[in-house]
């Protein structure tokens, strides 16, 4: 998909400049940049999760905890990742506990919200440590047991526990992932090899499906989108057997995944182009200590949120994944742990902990890329986020590729945004969609590192290929509606002139389509 950028622009006067450096928060387009007068009509109507049919929105809860569950489901999701863990089901051999999965489950599907349940984990009773691991990443990770593939007997075992869960689900959980992010050792348990994943999830499919016939099967549940890894798994026999590929991709700037999105979607093409693409875990912290993944300044809870949004049209638009799913909920860690830290050097001492390039510091500690506040529960500015874009966008609209053209009137903050600068991330991204009836939906932003607080750029955007009656703007940071003037339509292209642009997705739509509060 091309996008095209012009700019007429004149730089900001140096007074101007100076107000704007030192009083950032003296501009508001919904709190977070230029006021240019528009009429507020109210703010979106959050929905419950049983209130809407379908979307592709789903979240990973991060616990089974019946309380937490419920919260998804304030926010609108209809999807949520849960686990069925293969060492705390079978604890001795031959004996399933299934205490935590029964609640966990119906809960969710009682909430209006579908499980896919990631069926994983080593289990001591039949597989060993692995002791040929660098000591610097056991240090890291922890130790961890080889995979089922490493004995026959662990495989047998392996085999049945996954035709017990699916045999006590049957008729209740439709989706099934077989294993977490194989492509990575600690998950994995030794090297990773796509072959011999391939082989364990051939295997597996074959019970899945023998067990349940009307289920679907994942495949993948990804580190990072991996079209190498792809290829050798699929080409065990896997191709007629796989009915979805998830990916885990993180990263500071959510669009960068858009390249190995496209590499991993020519793969799926050469086998088996019915197979569809998920987004099955990925998040952002809001605090620079965090558990696992930590990304790169700046941080913040408004920052969260607005990678959050971008994630969701990067991935259902750019990437074409008919589900995005955000990591996570919520985590009950506690804070104050130190990592041990035997490997550092006199650098290190200086400059800190380098492993992943700085952006994985810790396994211990809360994990802040949950929505709600530990240990209070109080939602984030994602959580209210992801309500509002759940509330405005459901399954009905699918992605509608049109041409585009955006013109920079001001930059604002963004410096140097325009046709001089035609590299990414400096190019405004427009995801259009549209549903059946023909309604709507354009989301747009462009993709620099987000910041707290801004003062967004002017643009004019020409969307050629759409019709919208009776436009409205939605800042689905906080919900807030606006009334846009009718755009001019030349030749049957719509122009929407000096318009806001942020670092983040505003929205573009019907004013029929969205629930409103009024002020």
């Amino acid at each position: 998909m091309r996008i095209r950028t012009l700019v007429t622009m004149a730089r900001p006067a140096l007074t101007l400049f100076i107000i704007v450096a030192l009083c950032p928060f003296i501009w508001g387009f919904s709190g977070h940049g230029a006021d240019d007068k528009r009429q507020l009509l109210g703010h979106v109507k959050p929905k419950h999760s049983i209130e809407i049919q379908n979307s592709p929105w789903g979240i990973q809860a991060g616990t089974l905890d019946e309380e937490i569950i419920s919260k998804a489901a304030e926010i609108g999701v209809k999807w949520t990742r849960l686990q069925a863990s293969w060492p705390e089901i079978e604890r001795s051999p031959g004996v399933y506990v299934w205490d935590e999965t029964d609640k966990a489950f119906s809960t969710a599907i009682k909430m209006g919200i579908t499980p896919f349940v990631t069926i994983g984990g080593s289990n001591g009773l039949y597989t060993a440590w692995n002791t040929n691991v660098d000591p610097k990443l056991t240090e890291i990770y922890g130790k961890h047991r080889l995979p089922p593939t490493s004995n026959p007997q662990a495989m047998n075992a392996w085999l049945k526990f996954v035709e017990q869960v699916v045999l006590r689900y049957k008729g209740t959980i439709k989706y099934w992932e077989i294993w977490n992010e194989p492509n990575h050792f600690a998950y994995w348990g030794d090297e990773p090899n796509g072959k011999e994943y391939g082989r364990l999830l051939n295997e597996s499919a074959k019970v899945v499906k023998r067990v349940d016939p009307q289920v679907f099967v994942i495949a993948g549940a990804l580190a990072g989108l991996n079209p190498e890894y792809t290829d050798a798994f699929l080409s065990m026999d896997n191709r007629s057997l796989v009915d979805i590929i998830t990916f885990h991709n993180y990263g500071s700037i959510p669009e960068e995944r858009i390249y190995k999105a496209l590499q991993t979607w020519d793969v799926i093409n050469r086998y088996n182009p019915a197979i569809k693409l998920w987004q099955g875990e990925c998040g952002y912290p809001s605090h620079s200590s965090t558990r696992d993944y930590r990304g790169t300044s700046p941080w913040g809870p408004t920052v969260q949120a607005k990678w959050l949004l971008r994630q969701a049209f990067t991935d259902t638009y750019f990437c074409r994944a008919s589900m995005s799913n955000y990591f996570k909920l919520f985590h009950g860690g506690g804070r104050g742990v130190v990592p041990k830290r035997s490997f550092l050097t006199s650098v290190d001492s200086v400059l800190g902990f380098p492993e992943r390039g700085g952006t994985r510091v810790k396994v211990v500690g809360v994990n802040e890329k949950c929505l709600l506040e530990n240990p209070t529960l109080e939602p984030k500015p994602g959580f209210a986020a992801y309500q509002n874009l759940c509330a405005l966008m459901d399954d009905r609209y699918k992605p509608y590729e049109i041409k585009n053209r955006v013109l920079v009137q001001d930059e604002g903050v963004f410096y140097g945004i325009g046709a001089e600068d035609d590299a990414f991330p400096s190019i405004p991204l427009v995801a259009s969609y549209r549903t059946e009836k023909g309604n709507s939906l354009v989301a747009y932003w462009l993709p620099w590192h987000p910041q707290e607080l801004i003062r967004p750029a002017t643009v004019r955007i020409e969307l050629k290929g759409l019709a919208v009656n009776d436009p409205v703007l939605v800042d689905p940071l906080d919900g807030k509606v606006y009334k846009l003037t009718q755009p001019l339509n030349e030749n049957g292209t719509l122009i929407f002139d000096r318009i806001p642009l942020t670092d983040y997705p505003l929205i573009i739509v019907e004013r029929s389509e969205v629930e409103i509060v009024p002020e």
